[in-house]
């Protein structure tokens, strides 16, 4: 309105000037045909500016309309979930190579019940040994079948309550709840999610971790069992933690951490999973009644590790050591250790990281369940390198590529047709599209 006032003022100044001088006449003209423009050109932008404000209007209203019609609830829920596409090769010494492809999907949301309470649920492809029982140390699903569909399974399903700011108590399938050092995910495998309880502490650089883990349920019914039900039958894992993060610089911090692992009704019992031992020691006299070949060894785990995180060339750098020794183990195969480092950190567009990590994990120094499951085969009794680069191309979008160099029956022999021997060669790559959204 402002603009129009000013226009027709000029106008009336410019209609005078006219008069009192005749000469300039076809110049003021001028001036009052690019001012008639100039007016409907204001009065255009003001019709125009009016339509977006009641658009605008609308818009609110029909947001307003549809926030009441949805519950409040629909804002304590956090959606996530990631996408692999891996390319693998597997080459074992004495048997034939093999290449395959897989998919891992993980998609679920964590769920704010009240200001001290929130729950995560998050579902997963798998593939499983039978009907109900999906691997717990995978989450690929190998593309074969004939286009068949593919499992989904429950990865995730945990509560957490946080009544102070220190405190966390969770009960449920849940993340591991002891910290692990970053770049090492090879005395526990990643897609392992413990089940049970557990309680963390974490004050300043101060941290404490104590954890009840559920293994095997072994009720009266089950086979080799009699009734009445067989004293101490569960396999269960409890154990603490106890670690401090020193801040040596702004860019400069070191974690070292202390872990102690009690397994229970693990000697003389099967394998919890598939009937599987992956690698630890095994006998077939002296187990429970029923089970035919049964863990020769009980395993009491000591596990210390260190980390350190800095800063190289204005790019991160974490070095980590990782020791852990089975006081349990009758064989003197009772020691595991991993040295490592990871320079750079793939994260915005653009960025790269590069890895290497050398791991030695004796026969029944680790219970196997938990060990990673590319690593040596998915066993114990193994050493060797890991070799990983990975580049982040676009947000949400990284391409890595891991090697492990290893030899296997590094203390006990293999044999494989007429051929018997140690050090057995097994190599691994790897190639990934992750996509997280």
């Amino acid at each position: 309105m402002n603009s129009r006032i000013t226009a027709t003022a000029l106008a009336s100044v410019l209609a005078f000037g006219a008069g009192i001088a005749p000469a300039a006449a076809d110049e003021v003209g001028e001036l009052k045909a690019a001012l008639q423009a100039l007016q409907k050109r204001l009065d255009t932008l003001e019709s125009k500016a009016k339509e977006v404000e009641e658009t605008n209007d609308r818009q609110t209203d029909q947001i307003a309309k549809v926030r009441s019609n949805v519950g409040s609830w629909v804002g304590n829920f956090t959606w996530k979930g990631d996408m692999r596409y891996r390319n693998e090769t597997i080459d074992q010494e004495y048997v034939a190579n093999r290449n395959r492809d897989r998919i891992r999907l993980r998609t679920g949301f964590v769920a704010k019940v009240n200001d001290t309470v929130k729950t995560e649920v998050q579902l997963s492809t798998s593939e499983a040994a039978a009907v109900g029982a999906a691997d717990p140390r995978s989450s690929n699903q190998t593309l074969t079948g004939e286009n068949t569909r593919k499992g989904i399974y429950v990865d995730l399903a945990y509560v957490e309550w946080q009544p102070h700011a220190d405190w966390k108590f969770v009960g449920g399938k849940m993340k591991y709840p002891w910290v692990r050092p970053a770049a090492n995910g090879y005395f526990f495998d990643n897609d392992v999610n413990p089940e049970g309880l557990a309680v963390n502490f974490a004050h300043g650089s101060l941290f404490a971790n104590a954890f009840y883990n559920i293994l095997e349920e072994r009720g009266p019914a089950a086979a080799g069992l009699a009734t009445p039900r067989v004293a101490n039958a569960e396999s269960t894992m409890a154990g603490a933690q106890l670690g401090y993060k020193f801040t040596l610089s702004d860019s400069t911090k070191l974690t070292l951490a202390t872990a102690y692992f009690s397994h229970n009704a693990v000697k003389g019992w099967n394998g919890a999973y598939n009937a599987g031992f992956n690698g630890n020691t095994t006998v077939s006299t002296g187990c429970h009644t029923g089970i035919a070949t049964c863990y020769a060894y009980g395993y009491q785990v000591w596990e210390t590790f260190g980390e350190l995180s800095t800063t190289l060339a204005n790019r991160p750098l974490t070095l980590h050591a990782d020791y852990a020794k089975n006081s349990d183990a009758g064989n003197g195969l009772d020691t595991a250790y991993s040295l490592g480092a990871t320079y750079g950190k793939a994260s915005d567009p653009g960025t790269w990281e590069v890895g290497y990590i050398w791991n030695h994990i004796e026969k029944d120094a680790l219970y196997a369940q938990y060990i990673d499951s590319d690593f040596g085969a998915g066993n114990s009794d193994a050493e060797g390198s890991v070799l990983k680069a990975a580049y982040a191309p676009a947000r949400n979008w990284t391409l890595n590529a891991t090697y492990f160099l290893n030899q296997t029956n590094i203390d006990k022999s293999f044999t494989v047709g007429t051929f018997t021997g140690y050090n057995r060669d097994y190599k691994r790559l790897q190639l990934d599209l992750n996509f997280k959204f």
